[in-house]
């Protein structure tokens, strides 16, 4: 126990030098930052996706290490898993959009909006598949609505992108998939796991069904705020969806603690 005591020693006054020797030289130079002159109009949402995609791969990675830890016994912790880190394709558009990606900008065109929103279907199924397993022993009480979460959300992105007429396919595309399979989907989420976690008498549950009440009402400010002459009140929106993660993630941890104390 001493010798694990003085090696922790050693960092704690090893951090210390180090940070006084950054310390002087930002006090005596007084150094002045280099300018990122692609990111000069973009900063915010170069922010946003970043922050955005560390705490979806956050999520994800600690899903995948538990169930790693769990043996791979519980197949819903990969299910989230993968289901997270589909849903952060969308945010690294973000990220590589405003390095100045034209590719990665998804109004470029339908298909290029196709190619960076898919995973959102593909989330909203594998994140109710993994609490279906949880709450019933029914293959099809597992599989029908989870097939059918996918098969309507890509097909709303087929339709709405590549077949219903429209002066602006991704406008369409986006208020039907939102508000007809995304938005219900966020709330029945938030249900789920809140309905859960009160049946179990387990907080992690209620808070991972709170990040998604709150993400489900940051989905609602897209609509009323995308438009160009407003769409600068739409990264508030943003701001409130990244809020929503932080609860989930706390949540999946709080679930682990009361597992195992059960």
């Amino acid at each position: 126990m001493v010798i694990i005591m003085e090696k922790t020693h050693f960092f704690y006054i090893a951090g210390l030098i180090i940070i006084s020797i950054i310390s002087t030289y930002v006090l005596i130079h007084l150094p002045h930052g280099v300018p990122v002159l692609i990111l000069e109009s973009s900063f915010f949402l170069f922010g946003l996706g970043f922050n955005s995609t560390i705490l979806l791969w956050t999520i994800g990675g600690y899903l995948l290490l538990r169930w790693f830890k769990t043996n791979r016994k519980n197949p819903s912790l990969i299910i989230w898993s993968i289901s997270f880190f589909a849903y952060s394709l969308t945010f690294l558009a973000h990220i590589f959009r405003a390095l100045g990606f034209p590719d990665a900008n998804e109004n470029l065109s339908p298909l290029h909006f196709f190619a960076w929103r898919w995973g959102m279907p593909c989330f909203a199924a594998g994140i109710l598949y993994g609490i279906l397993i949880i709450l019933t022993d029914n293959k099809k009480l597992q599989t029908i609505p989870t097939f059918l979460t996918l098969g309507l959300g890509f097909l709303w992105l087929i339709l709405g992108l590549f077949i219903i007429p429209s002066e602006n396919p991704i406008e369409v595309t986006m208020y039907l998939f939102l508000h007809t399979i995304w938005i219900p989907i966020c709330f029945t989420m938030s249900y789920v796991f809140a309905f859960y976690g009160y049946k179990a008498k387990e907080k992690g549950p209620k808070l991972v069904g709170l990040g998604f009440f709150i993400l489900m009402v940051s989905y609602h400010g897209w609509a009323p705020w995308h438009f160009q002459d407003v769409v600068y009140l739409y990264f508030i929106w943003y701001f409130l969806f990244l809020l929503s993660l932080t609860p989930i993630l706390i949540g999946f941890i709080v679930m682990t603690v009361e597992e195992s104390k059960a």
